[in-house]
């Protein structure tokens, strides 16, 4: 919805996914049914995702003068690999930068939801993937992961309200996308 409102010509992507590769890393990444990965081995997938996102997509299209609104970035990674997963965040960091050539979002978009809200979306659309199914220890740290990015550079994050109707999000979503 935010890449609609913005206009004509943003390109709307996500990762994992948003190429050829991408989707075939977001399959074995987010099956819940695939094997366990070493938590290096997961991290690794999801910068190679990283790497050729930006390499066939954004970098294209920044270079165009498109907008690029992505579903996760950097962020994700810090937050899940690292306070989720207990990998060391400023190596994520590091790790992060490199596979996206140094590009870093203008503006990152928190949602923020409660546990029940988030758990009935999951269940509306058909179930947890293997990220989802971590239970609620796992999301505690995330949470506070984002918080901590978040904090720490306030420049960039916007938190928004991810409760109520989808109308009300994407008008909160929009504003602090453009302020």
């Amino acid at each position: 919805m935010l890449a609609k409102r913005l206009g004509v010509g943003v390109v709307l992507t996500r990762e994992p996914g948003g190429t050829a590769v991408g989707e075939r890393i977001r399959a074995l990444l987010l099956d819940p049914r695939g094997p366990a990965l070493d938590l290096r081995t997961e991290v690794l997938l999801f910068l190679a995702d990283r790497a050729e996102h930006v390499a066939s997509v954004i970098e294209p299209a920044l270079s165009g003068g498109r907008d690029v609104v992505c579903d996760r970035f950097s962020g994700s990674t810090i937050a899940y690999q690292g306070y989720g997963r207990g990998l060391p965040p400023s190596e994520l960091e590091r790790l992060s930068s490199w596979a996206a050539s140094g590009l870093q979002p203008d503006r990152v978009i928190l949602l923020q939801v409660g546990l029940e809200v988030a758990s009935a979306r999951r269940a509306a659309r058909g179930g947890a993937d293997r990220m989802e199914g971590e239970g609620a220890a796992f999301f505690a740290r995330i949470e506070a992961g984002y918080a901590a990015l978040a904090a720490a550079d306030p420049a960039r994050w916007r938190v928004v309200d991810g409760s109520g109707s989808v109308g009300d999000v994407a008008d909160r979503v929009y504003a602090a996308a453009v302020e």
